[in-house]
């Protein structure tokens, strides 16, 4: 059973630019084999390789560790929060050593 195709050529190749790149014949051929294995034209297969490169990585979300010994039950802040409460705490203290050698 064929596959149906979409093809929004016209409008798609509107908005595009034209690239000529010089290429060694085995990574075209190598390039061609993979865009036919998936399905694409080996224009389609470049831009979803070059997007694929240079798509801003996905955060990922640090998974929480757990504390242990006398600590086992404790939540810990995560890394930037517990670095901003540190500088607050700090900045609080060397401020009160100042009033307090002020009035020495």
């Amino acid at each position: 059973m064929p596959r149906e195709v979409l093809c929004n050529t016209k409008e798609y190749m509107a908005g595009t630019a034209i690239m000529t790149l010089r290429i060694d014949p085995n990574l075209l051929a190598a390039l061609r084999r993979r865009a036919k294995q998936e399905g694409r034209s080996v224009s389609a297969e470049v831009i979803r390789m070059i997007r694929k490169e240079i798509a801003p990585a996905p955060s990922r979300q640090r998974k929480t560790r757990r504390t242990m010994g006398m600590f086992a039950d404790f939540e810990s802040p995560e890394l930037d929060v517990f670095k901003r409460l540190r500088r607050d705490v700090s900045a609080r203290v060397q401020k009160r050593l100042r009033e307090l050698a002020r009035s020495a």
